[in-house]
């Protein structure tokens, strides 16, 4: 096939011979140069070090995103777990942070007795959040926050309840000191709740 006269004569192909003859120039004065590179110390513990320090990268990234994808598939899925009315918690709450609520009853009874106004307010809430989880309106987590069982109660605002979280908050964050009367309201606000 012969050379066509546009081929030689374009442009782009000028460019191209252009930057072939400027690369073969360089080649060909580098290769002149005659330098002697400095010895290295040869050192044969660098090498098993230099591969145990990428082996150990290797498994810390590993572990690494690793734990990043756990935490990913986590998140996921408690999102997609229901929230709300008639959702089913799946890890029920341990025995010592909630009791049946005819226990806190008792117990706040007693500590009435005793003169224990402020337990005995606690005892109340106490009893009024294993009514919550009871009727699964508002499932029990120990991490929950006063603020978040109000936000939760909100889509069915119940005053009695609103009572027993807004005292617990007052006697435990501030210095609020319980005193009979109190329990009293506590007390039958909690009385309202178990009527309902």
């Amino acid at each position: 096939m012969a050379d066509l006269p546009h081929r030689t004569n374009s442009l782009s192909w000028q460019i191209r011979q252009g930057w072939q003859n400027l690369g073969e120039w360089f080649e060909y004065q580098f290769s002149r140069v005659d330098v002697n590179a400095p010895a290295l110390p040869r050192w044969p513990w660098l090498e098993p070090l230099a591969r145990g320090l990428f082996w150990v990268a290797i498994a810390a990234l590993a572990l690494w995103i690793g734990w990043l994808v756990y935490q990913g598939i986590s998140a996921y899925l408690n999102q997609r777990q229901p929230r709300g009315t008639g959702a089913m918690q799946k890890t029920a709450p341990s025995e010592a942070a909630l009791k049946q609520a005819a226990y806190w009853w008792r117990e706040a009874q007693r500590l009435a007795q005793q003169g224990d106004y402020a337990a005995a307010c606690k005892a109340l809430y106490m009893a009024g959040l294993a009514r919550l989880n009871d009727s699964e309106t508002v499932l029990y987590r120990p991490s929950r926050t006063d603020g978040e069982y109000l936000d939760c109660i909100a889509i069915n605002p119940s005053r009695p309840y609103e009572l027993l979280i807004r005292t617990h908050e007052r006697l435990t964050y501030g210095d609020t000191q319980a005193t009979e009367e109190t329990y009293q309201r506590c007390r039958r606000a909690y009385q309202e709740i178990a009527q309902s």
